[in-house]
């Protein structure tokens, strides 16, 4: 037992000694969100809220890989749509002019991502011109199999994730069941090539190509390599964090099977390998494990009390029955759950009808935490509850 015991310790002093980053101006420093600091104030019950200054728009519900972590793999069974051209068209023009208050702007930013591989729609290239058009700006997450068909709107993206989870060909087909490993880091290599000059290409950690990795017990020995590829293709950014169990598989958070993911050894692994993936970062290309979403242990957590999220921003899905209508959803992180979901809406309008209305309010309340996956936003949460229900940080005396 005391051996254990000091394994233990032993573990959680490297785990802790290490860092998520090198440097903290990036994009995936949630402490970024302090700036909607003044937006979200206002989100008060009874009173009209402000429209989310960000939305994710899922282009599709249909994918062609097989990832066995898929946290979309209950939505695609489910309603394999996708959005229309017409809906898409209404929805970007929407957006701008999402505002129920006067001195607050609509949506800001627009990251188009999916239930599926959103640039298998023919109209996702029209989707980010006009989104540019409205002054909009467009980030894309994919697994970049399709890159090559989307690359002249890409290039006008201020960034693109590309979602590849393996240094191998072998790894690759083994954890997303198929050989398409060579075609993405091809795809890849013609997106960084052609960005220059484009939005895609500005300065800055937050703009260009990252390479993505989903870490599993699968692939973790793969992380040096993935970073090295990254790299070698263009890649501004390697963003790694774990893999987690999808909202449908989850049970309650004191069962701890539904979502224990990785041993002692897989972290240790895990750590060892990013310190040796950081001898690669240079002035330009940078490693982000993010870690900070999670507990010591690389498991789900949720140190807030409610989900205050679910007025922050939204997710456009494709329509379960209407196909000219979209779906709203109001977290990414369960998309298909009917709690959460608003079905077959017709006119963008119904959308400012239900945002902060009643319906709106009682499908947050109704939110058990203990049912959420790993959430994405839980540092929105932390910060609305500890910056301005309590003004911890008395952020007016900045």
């Amino acid at each position: 037992m005391p051996s254990l015991i000091n394994k233990s310790l032993k573990m959680s002093f490297f785990i802790f000694s290490m860092e998520e980053w090198t440097d903290r101006f990036n994009p995936f420093n949630s402490d970024k969100l302090l700036s909607q600091v003044y937006r979200w104030r206002d989100i008060v019950k009874g009173e009209i809220l402000p429209a989310p200054g960000l939305v994710t728009i899922d282009p599709t519900n249909i994918c062609n890989l097989k990832c066995i972590w898929c946290n979309a793999d209950y939505i695609q069974k489910k309603n394999p749509k996708q959005l229309s051209s017409e809906a898409l068209d209404q929805i970007a023009d929407f957006l701008p002019n999402w505002s129920n208050h006067s001195y607050w702007k609509g949506v800001e930013a627009v990251c188009i991502a999916g239930g599926g591989e959103p640039l298998s729609n023919p109209y996702t290239s029209d989707l980010i011109k006009r989104l540019r058009a409205n002054n909009i700006r467009v980030g894309v997450v994919t697994n970049g199999t399709y890159i090559d068909k989307h690359l002249e709107s890409l290039t006008d993206c201020t960034w693109v994730g590309v979602s590849v989870d393996a240094g191998t060909r072998e790894t690759y087909e083994q954890l997303k069941g198929k050989d398409k490993f060579d075609k993405v880091i091809e795809n890849i290599r013609k997106l960084t090539s052609v960005q220059e000059g484009k939005e895609l290409g500005r300065e800055g950690q937050g703009h260009g190509v990252s390479y993505k990795f989903l870490m599993h017990p699968g692939n973790i020995k793969d992380i040096y390599q993935a970073a090295k590829i990254a790299k070698e293709i263009g890649c501004r950014n390697f963003h790694l964090r774990p893999y987690g169990i999808s909202w449908d598989k989850i049970k309650m958070e004191k069962d701890k099977e539904s979502f224990m993911a990785f041993s002692y050894s897989d972290i240790e692994g895990f750590w060892r390998q990013i310190e040796k993936a950081r001898t690669l970062e240079d002035e330009v290309f940078k490693i982000f494990s993010v870690t900070h979403k999670f507990d010591g242990d690389l498991n789900r957590t949720h140190k807030f009390r409610n989900c205050h999220a679910v007025f922050m921003t939204a997710v456009f899905e494709p329509p379960t029955d209407n196909k000219e209508g979209f779906n709203l959803g109001l977290c990414c992180d369960r998309r298909g759950d009917p709690q959460l979901t608003i079905e077959n809406i017709n006119d963008v309008e119904e959308v400012k009808r239900f945002w902060g209305g009643k319906q709106h309010w009682e499908m947050a309340e109704k939110i058990k935490i203990g049912k959420c996956p790993r959430c994405t936003y839980q540092p929105h949460n932390l910060l609305f509850e500890n910056v301005i229900e309590k003004d911890n940080m008395t952020y007016d005396f900045y």
